[in-house]
């Protein structure tokens, strides 16, 4: 077993393929199958032990990747608020990934409408993508969603993601993206929705 910290709240832990068959005594099932949540706890403890991050005070996010070799990945992330907090005042990280740039700025002319509830926006190039990531009052996060769902296909961007983003990506953009892309664009072009 490995455990790598990630970032103040996050963590990886990897089982290998062999540790995994003395862990389970049985193949993996789905996610929420008692014998699972059993071996996320496991991981989760021990991902708390050696990286000295208090997940056990804070709501955490898993996310699960197996690889071909029979390895597990276990991604956890604490959300930085005690349980019962009010999370009103905290922001989340958003993404979504378009086709072509073109539809991206489509995009960005409805986001400036909400720019009040973006903290910070940034544009790369990934693969054969455009990605856009934002940074979000999260009362206001389902509204900036709905647009991205509207042009793109959203995504929830974990420390895994940025990293993944960081090491690959190239970033054209890396402050206030949705402002400059929408100043690339002229003055009055119009993009029709969806």
């Amino acid at each position: 077993m490995t455990v790598n910290r990630l970032s103040a709240f996050s963590a990886k832990v990897q089982l290998s393929a062999e540790e995994l068959q003395i862990l389970l005594n049985e193949p993996l099932q789905t996610p929420d199958s008692p014998q699972m949540l059993r071996l996320i706890s496991f991981m989760l403890m021990k991902a708390e032990a050696a990286t000295g991050i208090p997940f056990s005070q804070f709501p955490v996010t898993v996310e699960l990747l197996s690889a071909q070799d029979g390895s597990l990945a276990a991604y956890f992330t604490a959300q930085n608020e005690p349980v019962g907090k009010s999370p009103q005042a905290k922001t989340v990280r958003l993404a979504a990934r378009f086709p072509d740039r073109e539809t991206l700025i489509c995009c960005c002319t409805l986001l400036q409408q909400e720019a009040e509830q973006i903290m910070d926006s940034r544009f790369y190039q990934y693969q054969a993508f455009w990605i856009l990531t934002l940074r979000v009052q999260r009362a206001k996060a389902g509204i900036v969603h709905h647009i991205l769902l509207e042009y793109g296909t959203p995504f929830r961007l974990s420390a895994m993601n940025r990293a993944k983003l960081a090491e690959y990506g190239i970033c054209i953009h890396e402050k206030n993206a949705i402002g400059k892309l929408c100043r690339n664009m002229g003055s009055g072009k119009r993009c029709p929705k969806g």
